[in-house]
């Protein structure tokens, strides 16, 4: 299973929503099988999000591509975004 994950700096958090939320048709055709996003809590506008992807070469098409570059520029208000894409190699007991 592959992963993409982002932390994004964000600016007004509603723009970020609608802008992430209205992306989902998207991400869905290239392979996404759904995420989360989680936001920092002692830096609400330092957000992470983890998307689930079919395979590997989903999510480097996702993560590299010209349209997510600029959809994230879009949502952060043009501040800043890291982006990986990773595999899973094993499960973490308690």
């Amino acid at each position: 299973m592959a992963y993409v994950l982002i932390q994004h700096k964000i600016g007004k958090w509603e723009e970020f929503e609608n802008i992430f939320r209205g992306d989902g048709e998207r991400r869905r055709m290239m392979g996404s099988k759904g995420g989360k996003v989680f936001v920092n809590v002692n830096d609400p506008e330092n957000v992470f999000v983890v998307f689930e992807w079919k395979d590997q070469k989903g999510a480097k098409q996702f993560a590299e591509g010209l349209d997510t570059h600029e959809a994230m520029k879009w949502a952060t208000s043009n501040m800043w975004s890291r982006v990986y894409v990773v595999d899973e190699c094993f499960d973490v007991d308690a």
